[in-house]
């Protein structure tokens, strides 16, 4: 894995679990924020830990831009802060900044005032959801490059039948990626004859409509 350098501005509940994350998965990250309390509990927990506001030039010159792959800017709670944070990073030069926002015209003004990339946790939370909750075998399903990723359950219609009989491909326009058996590891999906059984759960790609119906039975 490539260590990446990141800085999280904003020390919200979404932007400490994103700095924790990507510190837990290897990378140097950065993290600004006002509240010297807030800084204070997580400084042992990332790669530097700074008390800042981030409304002021001198503050973003002296953060050195140039330095991360992506900023992400987690101010939802004051939305003018994350304005100004946001034009402040691009008149440094920043390259990659991602922010997070709680409505959709939030996020439109953001892409105006341009964010490379905009968030909706709580939305992507919630649409993730209603998903999972319409559909009994979904585990969980994003979108990746205009297509849906989904990880589900194999059911009663599947359950015995191998790749080959059931023709995922042509017969609903998906492709299955992994299987993964209970209390074993993923593995890729290779070979056609292989039966599956109920509880398997099996990662697939495709139109999120192909495998909702495919899988919604």
């Amino acid at each position: 894995m490539i260590k990446k350098n990141f800085a999280v501005i904003g020390l919200s509940i979404f932007g400490t679990t994103l700095a924790l994350k990507l510190h837990e998965d290897g990378h140097n990250v950065v993290v600004v924020d006002v509240d010297r309390e807030k800084v204070i509990n997580i400084r042992d927990k990332v790669t530097e830990a700074i008390i800042a506001d981030v409304t002021l030039a001198e503050v973003i010159h002296e953060l050195d831009v140039n330095r991360f792959d992506t900023i992400a800017v987690c101010m939802s709670d004051d939305f003018e802060a994350a304005i100004f944070a946001l034009t402040l990073l691009k008149q440094e030069g920043a390259d990659s900044v991602v922010v997070q926002a709680k409505t959709h015209i939030q996020k439109h003004i953001l892409y105006k005032l341009g964010a490379d990339d905009v968030v909706q946790p709580a939305c992507d939370m919630a649409e993730r959801l209603a998903k999972r909750l319409t559909v009994p075998n979904l585990s969980d399903m994003f979108d990746f490059k205009g297509m849906s990723i989904a990880d589900l359950k194999v059911n009663n219609d599947f359950d015995g039948k191998t790749l080959k009989q059931l023709d995922f491909r042509h017969t609903f326009n998906i492709s299955v990626l992994l299987i993964r058996r209970p209390g074993q590891p993923p593995e890729p999906m290779t070979d056609p004859d292989l039966v599956l059984h109920k509880g398997d759960e099996l990662t697939v790609l495709g139109k999120e409509e192909d495998i909702i119906k495919a899988f919604n039975a």
